[in-house]
Order: structure tokens, then sequence, then C-alpha cells
């Protein structure tokens, strides 16, 4: 079975002269068979303008993602697979630019997933940080 971490970003920048840009890097897909887990990567590049601080936020339709990680679904059209974002920073400030390289781990064990292909909606937020660094 394929498993891909399809990622859909979006970008809110508020308070800002111009939004953050966000970029995708990477996100490849996942082969999965129930004995064994498997690993793939979503990395992402945030890049904001002038010198400010912006606070990044990554979620999914279930919620936002806090360090260290945390459960995500992929659904496809003939089921979902579990899987974990793992590797969230405690610090998700950005000055600047940066790159976000969070593991996607989906683990071993689900036997009655079918073959397919499986997505997750995985979104980017940044805000504007008033006063300077947060």
């Amino acid at each position: 079975m394929r498993v891909l971490a399809l990622l859909s970003l979006l970008c809110a920048a508020q308070a800002a002269p111009a939004p953050c840009q966000v970029t995708q890097l990477l996100s490849a897909p996942v082969t999965y068979a129930a004995p064994d887990s498997a690993r793939g990567q979503i990395s992402v590049r945030v890049s904001c303008p002038g010198t400010g601080w912006y606070r990044v936020q990554f979620s999914t339709p279930a919620g936002p993602l806090l360090a260290p990680g945390g459960p995500v679904v992929l659904r496809g059209e003939r089921g979902e697979v579990r899987g974990e974002v793992q590797g969230v920073p405690l610090d998700l400030r950005v000055q600047g630019s940066r790159a976000f390289d969070l593991p996607l781990v989906v683990p071993a064990g689900q036997w009655t997933v079918p073959g397919g292909t499986y997505q997750v909606l995985f979104a980017v937020t940044t805000e504007a940080v008033d006063g300077g660094r947060p």
C-alpha cells in the first residue's frame, strides 16, 4: 500500500506588512506494509518579511500539532490509516526564514487497512507577534 502525505499549505499572517511565504520542500510518498512501520518526512520552509517575529502553527483537520508531535489520520477512498507527526519543536518562532523537518510515522500492525493512496491535509499558519521577540 502507498501512503501519501499530501500537504495543503495555508498561510495567514496578521498585522504584518506582507504575509509570510510557506513552501513545501518535500512530502514523499511512504510505502507501508502492516508488519512494519513506515517513515516519511514533511519538510516546510517559512519565510517572513523584515525583521519582525512570527509564530508558526501546524495543524490537521483534527486540530493543532503541538510539541513534540501528535496523531494524524490519513484518509483515502477505502479507509483510514493512523499516523503520527513527530519532531514538532517547542520553539515555533521565525524571524526571516526557517526550515522545519517533521518525521511522519505510520505504525505497524494496521492489518485491516486496504491498499490505496491516503493523504492528510496539513496546514501551516503564521501570526505576527507584536513587540518584537515573542
